[in-house]
């Protein structure tokens, strides 16, 4: 009898132990975006500079940014980019909880004017992705 009492009670405690390694949460929250600049609808001309400055945050860790900017015209997201089309992407790596991103990101001379989806996606290491779309505009003259 002594025998499966601590065969019970050897049991119960593998199925607590076991039950507690289960309790870890899982990271669900998406990071968030404040992205200063540019503003929606904010004008550039060919050969400008667009400055870009975000913050990004995260309630356990960040993994990386990622940049997309294409021509809005149609609302047609597709591989092949027209001639005069301006397609500008990038990725970056983040570690942390919060990072700040700035820099220059150039607008080609030969840019057809237009409107531009400017799209910021981030995400975590869990991988929970956000994004933050705006519009930009190239045109000639202002």
């Amino acid at each position: 009898m002594k025998n499966y009492r601590i065969y019970f009670l050897t049991l119960l405690a593998i199925s607590f132990g076991f039950m507690a390694c289960s309790d870890e949460e899982t990271d669900t929250e998406k990071p968030l975006i404040t992205l200063n600049n540019p503003q929606n609808e904010t004008y550039f001309h060919p050969g400008d500079e667009i400055d870009f400055d975000a913050d990004f945050s995260d309630n356990v860790a960040l993994k990386q940014i990622k940049i997309d900017i294409h021509i809005a015209e149609g609302h047609e997201h597709k591989s092949a980019v027209e001639e005069g089309e301006w397609h500008w992407d990038t990725i970056v790596d983040l570690s942390g909880q919060s990072m700040r991103q700035q820099f220059d990101i150039p607008v080609p001379l030969a840019t057809e004017h237009g409107e531009y989806h400017f799209i910021v996606y981030a995400t975590d290491e869990a991988g929970n992705e956000s994004f933050q779309a705006i519009l930009i505009d190239v045109d000639y003259a202002l």
